[in-house]
């Protein structure tokens, strides 16, 4: 059983003494014995249990629970959107090679993404080719990068890289600015993430960015949200016009069925759904690890899904996104 959607908070960061004495804003990690407060601007944001970052702790647990690996991400809150160009390419320099020199430490366990400079996709692209050699199987994304969308051209040097390399492309929703218009956190996150992955995946499929790069592995978080309600107007727009199909050299559906998506839309009649329109071999083992209060895919053994489709979730399909035996 291999989770594909887990985070990782690093014990320091920013790591680099300049970053951390230039912005209050880059998150910090203050740990306790059991727990610790993630701050972000001075102000604690998130408390997490050890498992954030003690990687020993948490493959035991996870072990215990019958886990076979965990592919680790960014926090969120790390991807530090804000930073000046040169500085989130230092820290992304730093965050990779921290989370690159922790993998070979838990035999094979544990499997990582890098993170890149988000103000600056060039510097981003050229960056993957030390993500590749530091041994990190991809790079994640949020969905709403800063200065341009990533369906954009600004972006398409950067997916074309990716392609190249064969790195996993993980785009991660997020709140974004309209977090703040919610009287709580968590209704902005029930309401902006599936919206914001959404759009994230529509955009990259309704610009033709998926048709012209069938090799592309990008895995969608949070099901790809709205996306699946999206689908069939992006189909159906294209066939009725001409314009819209010279973008898009085959269907919505077509390049949807490409992509890869973890299960967290938390309803097993919206996952049928899903799987009803990419096929059951797109759908990977993710479950946000450590940050759901109780198992959000627990839903997976609903007689609703297709029979055989939880297994695959957890087994087979991890290991063919990642290029693993099937074991």
């Amino acid at each position: 059983m291999h989770d594909l959607h887990t985070h990782v908070v690093p014990p320091a960061t920013p790591f680099l003494d300049r970053l951390a004495t230039a912005d209050p804003r880059w998150a910090r990690l203050e740990p306790g014995p059991d727990t610790g407060d993630v701050l972000v601007a001075g102000r604690v944001f998130r408390t997490v249990r050890r498992v954030a970052w003690d990687l020993d702790a948490r493959r035991d647990a996870a072990e215990a629970a019958g886990v076979t690996g965990q592919l680790l991400s960014a926090m969120p809150e790390l991807f530090a959107p804000w930073a000046p160009s040169a500085d989130g390419a230092d820290y992304a320099r730093a965050f990779n090679d921290w989370l690159a020199g922790e993998l070979p430490r838990h035999g094979g366990f544990y499997a990582g993404l890098g993170v890149v400079p988000l103000r600056d996709p060039d510097a981003a692209a050229a960056l993957l080719t030390d993500v590749a050699r530091a041994g990190l199987v991809g790079v994640e994304l949020p969905a709403d990068p800063p200065t341009a969308a990533l369906h954009t051209a600004a972006w398409a040097g950067f997916l074309d890289e990716a392609e190249r390399l064969g790195l996993v492309v993980f785009v991660h929703a997020v709140g974004g600015p309209g977090v703040a218009d919610y009287p709580h956190p968590m209704a902005a996150n029930g309401v902006l993430f599936p919206a914001s992955i959404g759009t994230a995946i529509g955009g990259l499929i309704a610009t033709g960015a998926i048709a012209a790069r069938p090799r592309l592995r990008l895995l969608a978080s949070h099901g790809a949200g709205s996306l699946v309600t999206e689908l069939p107007r992006i189909d159906f727009l294209r066939d009725t016009t001409p314009a819209l199909r010279e973008l898009m050299p085959e269907s919505a559906v077509e390049s949807a069925r490409r992509l890869w998506y973890d299960p967290l839309l938390f309803d097993a009649g919206l996952l049928r759904l899903l799987v009803d329109v990419v096929g059951a071999d797109r759908i990977v083992l993710g479950t946000d690890h450590p940050f759901m209060p109780v198992d959000p895919v627990s839903f997976l053994d609903d007689p609703l899904l297709p029979a055989g489709l939880a297994v695959a979730v957890r087994t087979h399909n991890p290991a063919a996104l990642l290029g693993l035996p099937a074991s």
